[in-house]
């Protein structure tokens, strides 16, 4: 079984060599971004919720966590 850690930087391991996102979205990305991003990843992980599917809700869990560490940081600026 995979933590919530490992989950996380699985994720954003591929975020960054598939995907091609900044290794850094804090500096990237303005904060009204973040936060909109937050928004539609809390939305999608209420959903896999609602359905019942534990598997998803755990790698929303993740993309939530992940956004929230980045609007961390973009305040720590």
């Amino acid at each position: 079984m995979k933590t919530l850690a490992m989950i996380k930087m699985e994720k954003n391991f591929k975020a960054v060599i598939e995907k091609g996102y900044p290794r850094q979205p804090y500096d990237v990305y303005p904060l009204q971004f973040l936060l909109e991003r937050l928004y539609v990843e809390a939305i999608e992980l209420a959903q896999a919720i609602k359905n019942k599917d534990k598997e998803n809700a755990k790698l929303e869990c993740a993309d939530v966590s992940n956004i929230i560490d980045y609007i961390f940081e973009a305040l720590q600026k």
